[in-house]
């Protein structure tokens, strides 16, 4: 019987037992990182809140009274923003703790079950090295040779349970390990998220605190502020339409992509356009764009909304018109040329994360969504041009601004 107990030793080296102490701390990670997801959804809460009230002092009318509760209202959601992205980033580290202890179980197991798994075949093979004869002769009860028949066919069948079981492994290694690169990169982008962050609300509290500076905290200076905005505002979309208009004439759409959706990426996570593209009824009825046509879509997104590249491309150029003609264009903007002959225009950031000569992935973050230029609320604008129209032109009075024949942009979207 001692073959039998060979063979069925190596089988029994194969049953393992996880570490109590790994399992222990792998548990304690995944309650602080559920602990992590429970104040993250709080943080969500309480953003949502400070939004809603931003939304509804929105339609308010302009005093200098209601812009300075807007920006405390702002400067509040933008440090609830900060906060969330701190623990978002805490929760990213304790994701890849486990990881590595998960990883680190895993791989000891299959070496274990490897070595476990060599001798078990080893077993076998020395138990079938010699003949049926042979293995008869060796035992002097003809029960004692059917016992150890039945055991070297059971162990074939328990060895071909433990490769599978090998194999599954290896597969849930494998996936932890591909887990563990994605946890990585987004642990990359949440610690360039919150110095981002950190900027906006610098930002935000420098806008605050220059308005006042400004208008000396009056009223009337306020207003006189707005009307001389106004002024500049009419005269630079006066300026766009003009030379727009020409490059219109440029445009060659047999040569651009074919009109189809997926052409372009939707430059925001979650999508609601505010103003299409056209001659829309806020354009025919007001003389925000000279009562002409709107040349992008207006989409919503409060202030600190990631904002994605549409498509793979080059930053062609950034700029700010706010450092000319404050509240009078596109503010903090971003122009990105594709391969696929298509240039697409950010406008009214609040931050851009990008430089020009950049190449940018279809998806990656470029900027920070605004209210920069001239805007009556938080949103992006979004413009799609032939690229071979594209120019960059010092404008009269608001600085070098992108000019190009512009298409309709929901036609690629």
């Amino acid at each position: 019987m001692s073959r039998v107990f060979k063979i069925w030793g190596a089988v029994l080296s194969l049953i393992l037992f996880a570490s109590p102490v790994m399992a222990a701390t792998i548990d304690e990670l995944k309650e602080n990182i559920a602990l992590r997801e429970s104040q993250i959804q709080a943080i969500e809460r309480e953003i949502a809140e400070y939004q809603k009230e931003l939304d509804e002092t929105a339609g308010e009318s302009k005093t200098l009274k209601t812009e300075i509760a807007r920006l405390e209202s702002l400067l509040k959601k933008l440090n609830a923003d900060l906060r969330l992205t701190q623990r978002k980033l805490g929760a990213a580290n304790l994701q890849i703790q486990k990881l590595n202890l998960e990883i680190g179980e895993t791989s000891s197991e299959i070496e274990a079950k490897r070595r476990s798994l060599a001798g078990l075949v080893r077993a076998v093979w020395e138990s079938e090295s010699k003949s049926l004869v042979e293995v008869m002769l060796e035992h002097a009860e003809l029960s004692d040779f059917f016992a150890e028949l039945e055991s070297i066919q059971n162990v074939e069948k328990a060895t071909q349970i433990e490769l599978n079981l090998l194999k599954e492994l290896k597969t849930e290694l494998e996936e932890r390990e591909a887990e563990e690169e994605k946890t990585k990169s987004r642990l990359e982008d949440l610690t360039q998220e919150l110095k981002d962050r950190a900027l906006l609300q610098e930002a935000a509290r420098q806008n605050k605190n220059g308005l006042l500076r400004v208008t000396k905290n009056k009223e009337a200076e306020y207003q006189k502020l707005l009307r001389e905005r106004e002024l500049k505002r009419a005269e630079i979309v006066e300026e766009i339409r003009s030379i727009e208009d020409n490059l219109r004439l440029l445009v060659d759409p047999s040569t651009l992509p074919a009109p189809r959706a997926g052409v372009l990426a939707w430059p925001v996570a979650s999508v609601k356009v505010t103003q299409n593209f056209g001659e829309t009824s806020f354009a025919k009825n007001t003389d925000v764009y000279g009562n002409k046509t709107h040349n992008g879509i207006d989409l919503r997104a409060s202030v600190g909304t990631p904002i994605l590249a549409a498509d793979d491309g080059v930053i062609k150029s950034t700029g700010n018109s706010d450092n000319v003609c404050p509240g009078g264009s596109y503010g903090r903007w971003v122009l990105i040329e594709h391969p696929n002959r298509l240039t697409t225009l950010y406008a009214h950031l609040s931050l851009v994360r990008a430089s020009a000569g950049q190449e940018v992935k279809r998806g990656q973050i470029i900027g920070y969504s605004g209210d920069s230029g001239y805007t009556t609320g938080p949103h992006l604008h979004f413009t799609v041009y032939d690229a071979r129209t594209v120019e960059l032109r010092k404008s009269r009075v608001c600085g070098v601004l992108p000019y190009g024949g512009y298409l309709n942009p929901l036609i690629y979207l």
